[in-house]
């Protein structure tokens, strides 16, 4: 059931991205993602050494599970077949592409009812991976999957959302969407530029 309210999300989640953003994007000259990639070479590694501007036949072919896809427009997904190994839990994970170029990493976890110990748990693993971390914007998150998941997230439900940030710039968010999910979000670092924020090259 899972799965088929992921796979739905997917499929109507480029509808709610207008021409009129496109639109903006060039009035403001800000460069697209890809363009941004063919300058930038991110040292970020995930999991088996899947990185930033991937195509979707490079990540299956880097990550040996087994993928299901879905696209629409611009962007597409893939979504392991089954939940994957995370630390010593399990989770869904999510690769996702824009123009045939990843942009955006999740882990969904489910979290038993009232057991908070799992994400603490958590949060000390990244902290020993990337260090010190710091309370998240949660209208920075939603922003972000907005993108994707247009109205999937809600600020209400948005909790006990961490940041942490590597030496490339990308961005690395933990926090609760509802009472018994919360999930590990990873993002490219060119992905935010793209969403309104000012360009300050030469200030």
């Amino acid at each position: 059931m899972k799965k088929k309210v992921i796979a739905a999300a997917v499929l109507g989640f480029v509808l709610f991205i207008s021409c009129s953003a496109a639109e903006n994007m060039q009035q403001q000259n800000v460069p697209s993602i890809r363009d941004t990639l063919n300058t930038y070479e991110s040292s970020f590694k995930f999991r088996s050494g899947v990185t930033w501007g991937m195509n979707q036949t490079s990540v299956q072919e880097t990550e040996p599970i087994k993928m299901d896809r879905y696209s629409s427009g611009d962007w597409s997904v893939m979504i392991s077949s089954e939940p994957v190994e995370v630390s010593r839990f399990t989770a869904d994970l999510v690769y996702m592409f824009q123009k045939d170029s990843l942009q955006m990493i999740t882990y969904e976890f489910l979290a038993e009812e009232g057991n908070t110990l799992n994400y603490q748990y958590l949060t000390g693993a990244l902290c020993s991976v990337y260090g010190e971390n710091k309370s998240a914007d949660i209208r920075r998150i939603k922003r972000l999957m907005d993108c994707i998941y247009p109205g999937r997230y809600s600020e209400a439900t948005l909790a006990q959302a961490f940041e942490w940030n590597t030496q490339d710039g990308t961005s690395i968010f933990q926090y609760y969407y509802s009472e018994n999910r919360f999930a590990i979000l990873y993002v490219y670092p060119g992905m935010e530029n793209r969403n309104g924020e000012y360009i300050v090259n030469g200030l």
